[in-house]
């Protein structure tokens, strides 16, 4: 059997010679090229099963590359790398068709999971989609899934977000909404059920009850997310200028909207694949509980300290009061 060969790309001689290392270690055979044209000369003549390019490069750049990539050899996943590059990059590099993307600086363990998550999609055949290999566990009936669908289009207009994405039992992708493609949502609903498994795990060594949100900051965007139920979270993708209370009222009026939402397993196939670990078996529907089956979440709590102490403001006020930019046209909807 042969062993999968990457192209790794990137005119820093230490960022190569550091991939290879990882990438050999892994077991994969590699080849590396200081620029997007060297590349495509090795392309020419070697059969590569992976392409990791970095995006800023003298000459031909990252970006360039990918598309001529996507012209010449469709069938070969690309991830891209880079320490530099914004949002608005990363966006436009997954919609140029890359199959994953690693910031620098990157550790061993990140760069061989990409690795495999663009190998294995690879072998499952175009038209598969990244999370074929673990169906999921959850689905919204068309109607359900249209108003949940509306609500996420409100709570991403509202926010300005980047994205909204309501997240089932297992890490299914229940609906989505924002300027991200639809990929980048999977990714990270898959990201929530393995976090969700994480702690699932460590509640009985610590003694906790139940985790019940959660919020990440960057330098520019903020993540904040809102578990509605076990298995079930809301999730919002904003500007780290939109403030935080702001995003607790909203996600808390999303949640009001979303109460009584029936979810359930998808059709068995002809050849089923072992039951995931949900409580929702084939067939059977999981509502996302009455807002008397869970109270407000401390995380929504938060006070809105800049409209004054222990104040919560309706959307309106909040608006009057200069907390919500002009938020200009709304963007396309992911999927």
């Amino acid at each position: 059997m042969r062993t999968p060969c990457v192209l790794v790309v990137d005119d820093s001689i230490d960022a190569l010679q550091t991939l290879s290392d990882i990438l050999a270690v892994a077991g994969y055979t590699v080849r590396t090229a200081p620029s997007a044209e060297r590349a495509l000369q090795i392309l020419e003549g070697t059969e590569v099963d992976l392409v990791i390019t970095d995006l800023r490069m003298g000459g031909m750049g990252g970006m360039a590359l990918i598309r001529r990539l996507r012209e010449s050899f469709p069938e070969i996943p690309v991830i891209a790398l880079s320490g530099f590059a914004d949002v608005g990059t990363v966006i436009q590099a997954f919609r140029e068709g890359i199959a994953d993307f690693i910031a620098k600086p990157f550790t061993a363990a990140e760069v061989m999971e990409a690795a495999a998550r663009a190998l294995a999609r690879r072998k499952a055949g175009p038209g598969r989609p990244l999370t074929e290999s673990a169906p999921p566990s959850a689905v919204l009936p068309p109607d359900q899934r249209a108003r949940a669908t509306e609500t996420l289009r409100d709570l991403q207009a509202r926010l300005g977000a980047e994205l909204a994405v309501l997240i089932g039992p297992g890490g299914s992708l229940l609906a989505a909404h924002g300027r991200l493609p639809e990929e980048a949502a999977r990714e990270m609903a898959r990201a929530v059920g393995q976090i969700e498994e994480a702690l699932g795990r460590l509640t009985p060594l610590l003694g906790e009850p139940g985790w019940t949100g959660q919020a990440w900051e960057g330098e520019r965007w903020a993540l904040y997310g809102s578990r509605l139920a076990p298995g079930f979270h809301l999730l919002v993708l904003v500007p780290r200028s939109i403030k935080p209370g702001l995003v607790a009222l909203e996600l808390r009026e999303a949640r009001a909207r979303l109460q009584g939402l029936s979810v359930e397993a998808p059709e068995p196939s002809a050849e089923p694949p072992a039951p995931p670990a949900s409580e929702t078996g084939p067939g059977e529907a999981s509502l996302v509980p009455t807002p008397e089956a869970f109270p407000l979440l401390p995380e929504e709590a938060w006070e809105m300290e800049e409209a004054g102490a222990g104040e919560l403001l309706t959307y309106e006020e909040a608006r009057a009061r200069g907390l919500i930019p002009d938020l200009g046209e709304e963007p396309e909807e992911a999927g």
